[in-house]
């Protein structure tokens, strides 16, 4: 009797304690996966501008050194000076990618930081 009537607490402890914390781990994997999806879609996005964009640089300076009534020196150099221009915008571009504070802005985990230490202040 004691046995049956344990473990039937058992049972409706385990519905009230474990129920919430199954649909707040739902919660947080539906978060997960949407964050995985929008950073996806932002890679997806962000390559096939990149090579859209270098198609386009290629074409442009070909189109441009073609039609330049220039020594084949002179546009040895101005392609020398325009690879490195071009290689310091974009080490540039990826040294403030790669920053932290970048990271936790694309992540939002700066947010998630803010949010919980608002509730914490609150308590």
């Amino acid at each position: 009797m004691i046995s049956s009537l344990a473990s039937g607490l058992m049972k409706k402890l385990k519905r009230v304690l474990i129920r919430p914390l199954k649909i707040e781990a739902l919660r947080i994997y539906i978060k997960a996966v949407g964050i995985a999806r929008e950073f996806s879609l932002w890679m997806l996005k962000a390559v096939a501008a990149l090579m859209l964009g270098a198609i386009a640089f290629v074409m442009v300076h070909v189109g441009v050194l073609i039609l330049l009534p220039i020594s084949v020196e002179a546009k040895g150099v101005l392609v020398l000076v325009l690879g490195i221009v071009y290689g310091f915008i974009a080490y540039s571009v990826l040294n403030d990618i790669c920053t932290e504070k970048a990271w936790l802005d694309m992540t939002k985990a700066s947010e998630m930081l803010d949010d919980l230490m608002k509730k914490e202040d609150e308590e």
